[in-house]
């Protein structure tokens, strides 16, 4: 009866902290904030907003006793190389260190005469909202800040009895490469643009930084008093090459702003990012993993706007930095990529924009050794158009220009010997530094992708050309893969015989997906491969995105236990070269220089281990861990232009909904169910392939529900988890970073 007894109270005290279900978002994102029970100190710990077009980073600056927003408009670059352009990205002999650069915006400080001395701080990504207090020694001072998403303004409110003025401290007018190395300066002939222009007064300032090249930039800042505090608005615009306009933009976005309301601004824009929320969700029970993923979410509208530029290594967010622009050898590609799976799309709509427009350009202003990074930046390219499901006509129109300027840049790189093509003097990026070598696996792949994709669109489209049959011989007389025991190398002559970072050699594995993991020679070689890198030298020179990508990885071979392991390191164990930060930012050097690539792509891995899109299939929860025995996802979207969402249940996948925005037939894996009934919509039928593989019609705008058993009901509801369990970024008591993380400013 005793053991009875113990049994029943630990049963109640089970259900008592079991998640409970709701269809009500708010309560379930609430849950996703991220909470400071301490004041961020820097920029490494700082909350972030922004829109993709402007934004800021906010934290309490003890140095001066200042709540600081670091202001940042990620279009703010310099222009060298192009005076008769906003960027000089893609002119050739332009340096993205010195040439075409971010640029500093400056800070917005906020002065109290008094003494802060703690604070806490919530960042709700449902709607994009930071509220805080801080407690000085005369009193508190509480602020509510958002960045209108449709609106090229940052608005701060602030309430308190405490005598406060607002201080605009402009950017430094030099290129950060030359900040955070100075003695460049001189070796480089570089010339710092001009000193900015200031102008400060009691309720109101500005800035105006004008450019050697031309133009200018220009921030502009209003504070409007009431009886109970007041409110700051504030906007960066860039007219760039425009001279004397970006100041009067920036007057006229603050005047609308500020006639507009704060509280208006503020409902529009949460009425835009709690209707963001309603796809690319995910349910899991590593509740962790699940916060870090929707912050990802968040960060991704916060750094990428259809109309604004790519995402470089910063995203939205400036900090001095010696990697300040958009760096191709891995970077911008794994940034993008996690717009995919996450149903994300409209985020990338700037980096489609820009490869549409400059690709050739961008191409030929680097060297023709390094054209395996653009071969990947296109396949990400190509990946955008194949989620969204447009048709076959339009990614041929997109992809096979860009794809044969690539191979024009091979071919003086192909050597035929003993019937074979060898691809010499290409990189694998970083290995040793920019050394080029025989048959580089990294630009053998990249070489294979672009060729099986330009014969594959020809198939798909009818419209063949004279060259098809070239690529075809090209194709089939390519030098294979060079392996060795140890799975995949570098190249031919040259093993993986030393820890580093990078995955490229297994690029045709991931993400290019020219290796079949179902074929039993090729997992143990992948396995193999996989093992080796990552275990060498116990993985010393691993970064952040090492591990991330081991994830994806392991993903494919639907080996969930690896994957999450990996992630969980990334999240909570020393990564070598790398520190992920309280607020979900990633870091090298000493944490010194962002990349935003890192945690996104750990975004995507997650979504790779519940849903894939692998040899014209869909996979559902294809490699989550034993203990992921209730999951789901709800709209994730697959290759081909799938909307998907699914509930797995006592370690089985309960249901499949899928919505077909492309009118592509649809085949999908679904090993577990002896049969396959389509429990919703009344259109389409199915087709039972064997082994798991079913080809389901659904007619275009269409949705379906698939399950085993006839009478089940498809489950959408958000699982809140329980108290304890939540809220995990931010800066929690006593873990604030150890030291200050930023390069000495340098002025003269």
């Amino acid at each position: 009866m005793k053991h009875l007894l113990i049994f029943a109270i630990l049963a109640i005290a089970a259900e008592s902290h079991a998640a409970r279900r709701t269809e009500d978002p708010a309560p379930y994102m609430a849950t996703q904030s991220m909470i400071w029970e301490q004041l961020p100190g820097q920029w490494n710990e700082g909350a972030f907003l922004g829109n993709g077009r402007i934004g800021m980073m906010v934290y309490v600056d003890s140095l001066d006793n200042s709540l600081t927003l670091w202001l940042s408009r990620p279009d703010v670059t310099d222009h060298r190389g192009a005076p008769d352009r906003k960027s000089s990205i893609g002119v050739k002999g332009a340096s993205v260190m010195t040439d075409f650069c971010r640029m500093d915006v400056g800070r917005m400080k906020l002065f109290p005469e008094a003494r802060i001395l703690d604070g806490r701080f919530e960042l709700d990504i449902y709607n994009a909202r930071l509220t805080g207090v801080l407690h000085t020694e005369r009193g508190d001072i509480r602020i509510r800040a958002f960045t209108p998403y449709d609106r090229e303004v940052n608005v701060v409110e602030t309430v308190t009895d405490i005598p406060c003025s607002w201080q605009l401290q402009p950017g430094s007018p030099r290129s950060p490469r030359i900040q955070v190395f100075p003695h460049l300066k001189e070796q480089l002939h570089y010339e710092d643009n001009p000193a900015p222009q200031l102008v400060a007064r009691e309720t109101e300032g500005w800035s105006v930084h004008p450019l050697t090249a031309g133009g200018d930039y220009a921030t502009y800042w209003r504070q409007e008093r009431s009886d109970v505090g007041s409110v700051l608005y504030v906007s960066t615009k860039n007219e760039v090459p425009q001279a004397g306009r970006s100041l009067v933009e920036a007057r006229k976005e603050v005047e609308q702003a500020a006639a507009t309301g704060a509280a208006t601004l503020e409902r529009r824009s949460a009425a835009w990012w709690n209707a963001y929320y309603t796809t690319g969700m995910i349910d899991i029970p590593d509740r962790q993993m699940e916060n870090f993923y929707h912050i990802q979410l968040y960060k991704l509208a916060a750094c990428s706007h259809p109309d604004g530029p790519v995402m470089d290594c910063l995203g939205t967010f400036y900090k001095a930095t010696q990697w300040p622009g958009i760096w191709w050898n891995l970077n911008v590609q794994l940034t993008y990529l996690s717009t995919l799976a996450t149903n994300r799309l409209e985020q990338a709509a700037n980096y489609v924009k820009l490869l549409d427009e400059r690709f050739e350009e961008i191409l030929t202003a680097h060297d023709p050794a390094r054209c395996g990074d653009f071969a990947w930046a296109l396949h990400t390219y190509y990946s955008c158009l194949r989620y969204s499901g447009v048709d076959w006509r339009r990614i041929a129109e997109g992809v096979v220009p860009k794809a044969e300027a690539l191979l024009r840049i091979y071919e003086p790189h192909l050597a035929e010997r003993d019937g074979i093509f060898q691809l010499l003097d290409t990189e694998s990026p970083e290995y040793d530094g920019f050394r080029t070598y025989t048959n580089s696996n990294y630009n053998l792949a990249a070489l294979r992708w672009l060729l099986t994709t330009l014969i594959a669109l020809s198939d798909r489209t009818g419209v063949q050309s004279a060259a098809c049959a070239r690529r075809a011989d090209l194709l089939a007389r390519l030098h294979p893969a060079p392996v060795d025991e140890n799975g995949y190398r570098i190249a031919s002559d040259q093993p993986v015989d030393k820890s580093h970072r990078h995955y490229s050699h297994l690029l045709a594995f991931y993400p290019l997906h020219l290796c079949d993991p179902d074929d039993p020679q090729t997992r143990i070689l992948l396995e193999r491969s996989l093992a080796h890198w990552l275990g060498i030298d116990n993985g010393r020179e691993l970064a952040g995105y090492s591990y991330t990508g081991g994830a994806s990885l392991y993903a494919l071979l639907g080996d969930g236990e690896k994957a999450h392991a990996l992630l969980k390191h990334f999240l909570n164990e020393p990564i070598g070269m790398g520190l992920l930060l309280p607020n979900t930012f990633y870091t090298e050097c000493d944490g010194k220089n962002p990349v935003i690539e890192t945690p996104l792509s750990a975004a995507t891995a997650i979504t790779e281990m519940l849903l894939q899109s692998r040899n014209g299939a869909l996979r559902i929860f294809p490699a989550v861990p034993e203990s992921w025995r209730e999951c789901s996802f709800r709209e994730l979207r697959a290759e081909g232009g799938f909307v998907v969402s699914a509930r797995r249940e006592e370690g089985k996948t309960r249901w499949v909904k899928i919505r077909n925005e492309s009118g592509e037939p649809l085949r999908i894996f679904l090993p577990d169910w002896r049969r396959v009934c389509r429990v919703e919509g009344n259109r389409g039928h199915i087709v039972s392939e064997g082994g798991g593989y079913h080809t389901v019609s659904i007619p275009k705008g269409a949705t379906v529900v698939l399950a085993e058993e006839m009478n089940t009901k498809a489950d959408t509801r958000h699982s809140i988890p329980p108290q304890g369990i939540r809220n995990f970024y931010g800066v929690k008591r006593g873990q604030g970073l150890p030291r200050r993380m930023e390069w000495p400013e340098n002025k003269e």
